[in-house]
């Protein structure tokens, strides 16, 4: 039995991972296994009964013509997700906005801890029996492993969301799927709304908190700082965390910076700056060498990102007409 799963795994590998295709999938299996049991039955032996089970479903040209589907060439801007794939997408998607998240706070909160025992120290007196340079040592320790945990979560998380291959590839779903999500984007709106505004009062807080600080404890210590760097912390976590919720949503419904034309225009944009704008360096480079123009042939690199801009606005604008049509 297995032999037969994995052969129908890899005869669809390289199909389009389509609604019709995933249903052809379910059928061939079934039909398959089908087969497989009455061979069994009628007393065929198991190398016998896969044998003939892999002859007689083992042409997928066939199979597509008999069941009346056209295979589209193949779209690679484009994958298909089951619900239990979006279950799980949206599942792997909470542990990264988290991960990434603490590990943004982390690397903010470092400098905050090493400013804060550094403070203690010269606050306390009982603590002057290590010296400075000691101290400034064992304060380096935590500010280090902050950033090394922090540092951590990023890789092992980026290769986690590398495994699902979405770049530049918008998701499809089925219509009742899509209709679910869209309902708990909904639900979640409020919740992310209320998020960002609590980020922006935190972060506007940020600077009072740093001027009552100084006002309390001077500004010799540096403790003040650690307030502000909190504050922003704190704000700054709530950006990414539900940011990333948000645009997960986004990018399972395919709205936003996540349709097909932004991603295309985005892919394209990609691969032309990629040209343009180390030609315009090669330009800026041999107009100052031959005409002696490094005060004036600069104006290459504005120009170029002006017209990269103008390019990418027109040719979104084109593929949203296409579609529409």
């Amino acid at each position: 039995m297995d032999t037969i799963q994995n052969y129908v795994e890899s005869v669809f590998v390289n199909l389009p991972r389509t609604p019709e295709m995933m249903r052809l999938k379910k059928e061939m299996l079934s039909n398959m296994e089908d087969k497989y049991f009455e061979l069994k039955e009628s007393g065929r032996s198991e190398n016998e009964a896969i044998g003939t089970v892999l002859a007689d479903f083992g042409n997928i040209d066939e199979i597509i013509e008999e069941y009346e589907l056209e295979l589209e060439d193949e779209n690679n801007d484009v994958i298909y997700f089951s619900e239990e794939e979006a279950d799980a997408f949206l599942n792997h998607r909470t542990k990264f906005a988290m991960g990434i998240a603490l590990g943004v706070f982390l690397c903010i909160l470092a400098p905050a801890i090493l400013l804060l025992l550094q403070g203690i120290y010269h606050l306390v007196p009982f603590l002057q029996f290590i010296s400075e340079d000691t101290m400034s040592v064992l304060s380096l320790i935590p500010f280090f492993l902050m950033i090394a945990i922090a540092v951590g979560m990023f890789i092992v998380l980026g290769m986690k969301e590398d495994q699902y291959k979405l770049e530049y590839r918008s998701i499809t779903l089925e219509r009742s799927i899509r209709n679910y999500l869209q309902r708990e984007k909904t639900e979640f709106q409020p919740r992310f709304a209320k998020a960002i505004a609590s980020g922006v009062v935190l972060c506007i807080l940020a600077p009072v908190s740093l001027l009552i600080a100084t006002l309390f404890l001077g500004d010799e210590n540096g403790l003040a700082v650690v307030f502000l760097l909190s504050f922003v912390a704190a704000g700054v976590f709530l950006f990414v965390f539900y940011g990333i919720q948000y645009a997960t949503y986004e990018r399972l419904l395919a709205e936003g910076d996540y349709t097909p034309e932004k991603l295309k225009v985005e892919k394209t944009s990609e691969n032309i700056a990629g040209i343009v704008f180390p030609i315009a360096g090669g330009i800026y480079v041999i107009s100052g060498f031959l005409f002696d123009a490094w005060g004036t042939a600069w104006i290459i690199f504005p120009i170029a990102g002006i017209c990269f801009a103008i390019f990418s606005a027109v040719y979104h604008s084109y593929l949203t007409m296409k579609r529409k049509r």
